[in-house]
């Protein structure tokens, strides 16, 4: 089923320059979009034709709209078997490709890469390939296939001219001691709704921590964290920004969790200028977009002592970094506590945001990558 959708981007399209580059992804997450978004909305800006091979998944179809309108959505069935599902792929990728001239491939996750390095190897594909595995578990679970999937990856190298852009320090480690390659780091861009937004905190102390992976590990923390704030002299109101399982929602609910699915960036971004401090629990893999934006919006953030996290906050200078319960505690207390504390943390870790996740940041470092493979772009 093909789809296009209406700009939410607001970039100004380019004459078509005869360049078609086309996109398989994995499963499209917050994480996901918020590269291959970017990157493919750059892309439309310099006129380049695009495609986008995704699943059809009903939890993900509000990022959908978000997609540039010149770009051809082109959604398979998430209702299929698994095998029946890489098969419908390998076909969308083949189709695509020989619908009109292609210049590159970006596959987006490490199903993808293998579908697509796949392609290149048995069915001689001669597009440039651009692979980013947006914290795929493939990373660091492949376990008895790891050799098959390096042997699969390095020869694509000698057919296929290759690039390896990753949007983590982990994800590029991890892809550069998979295919002993250069991995080039472009972090994602975080939407400028968060960068503008005004602090102004509410008058009651508002925590807030968001996600829309569906693991019961951080709404039970967070739901425990609620319950113990929640007495009434404290007057501390706990939001959850997202979406969970119906059992976590429950549990969120019971514990005066107050849950918002704030799908638009400035709906998010309005939130988060009146809450008082975020919490980034235990998430999933790839980039951890929700602590990005709190960061960007001038958030101070307690977060729990993840690799992911870590990249993204210093700590004591950006952050408060927990590595257990009773710190986290801890140190939401002291946050609550200390109005100079959050607006010293805040305003750091917006410096920092806009250093890393700035859209022009983002836009230079995507242009230079694509021109290496596009050069008559």
């Amino acid at each position: 089923m093909d789809r296009l959708a209406p700009n939410a981007l607001n970039i100004t399209v380019a004459q078509p320059t005869g360049d078609h580059v086309v996109h398989l992804v994995g499963g499209l997450t917050d994480a996901v979009f918020s590269f291959l978004g970017p990157v493919t909305a750059v892309n439309a800006e310099r006129g380049i034709r695009q495609t986008v091979i995704l699943m059809d998944v009903p939890a993900h179809r509000h990022l959908l709209p978000r997609f540039h309108p010149s770009i051809r959505l082109v959604l398979t069935s998430s209702t299929a078997g698994p095998l029946r599902r890489l098969m419908d792929s390998v076909a969308a990728l083949l189709t695509a490709v020989e619908a009109e001239p292609t210049v590159a491939v970006h596959l987006h996750g490490m199903i993808p890469a293998l579908l697509g390095v796949y392609a290149a190897r048995f069915r001689r594909l001669p597009q440039s390939m651009i692979i980013s595995p947006h914290g795929s578990r493939s990373l660091v679970s492949l376990g008895p296939v790891r050799g098959m999937v390096t042997w699969l990856l390095r020869p694509a190298a000698g057919h296929t001219p290759k690039m390896l852009i990753a949007n983590s320090t982990a994800d590029a480690k991890a892809l550069e001691r998979m295919t002993d390659e250069p991995v080039q780091l472009i972090e994602s861009r975080i939407d400028a709704e968060f960068f503008l937004a005004p602090r102004r905190e509410a008058r009651r102390p508002v925590l807030l921590t968001g996600s829309r992976i569906h693991d019961s590990t951080a709404p039970a923390l967070y739901a425990q964290l609620a319950v113990l704030l929640g007495e009434e002299s404290l007057k501390v109101s706990c939001n959850w920004h997202g979406t969970a399982d119906a059992d976590s929602l429950a549990r969120l609910a019971a514990a005066n969790v107050a849950v918002y699915d704030a799908i638009k960036p400035s709906e998010r971004a309005a939130r988060m200028s009146s809450a008082w401090v975020y919490v980034a629990l235990v998430g999933g893999h790839g980039f951890p977009v929700f602590l990005a934006e709190a960061m960007a919006a001038g958030l101070p953030c307690v977060v729990w002592d993840t690799p992911a996290h870590r990249e993204l906050v210093t700590h004591g200078e950006t952050a408060l970094v927990c590595d257990s319960y009773q710190t986290l505690l801890a140190c939401v207390a002291e946050l609550i506590d200390s109005r100079e504390q959050r607006e010293r943390l805040g305003t750091a870790a917006r410096a920092e945001a806009r250093r890393r996740f700035d859209d022009q940041r983002f836009r230079d470092s995507i242009n230079s990558a694509y021109a290496a493979l596009l050069p008559e772009v």
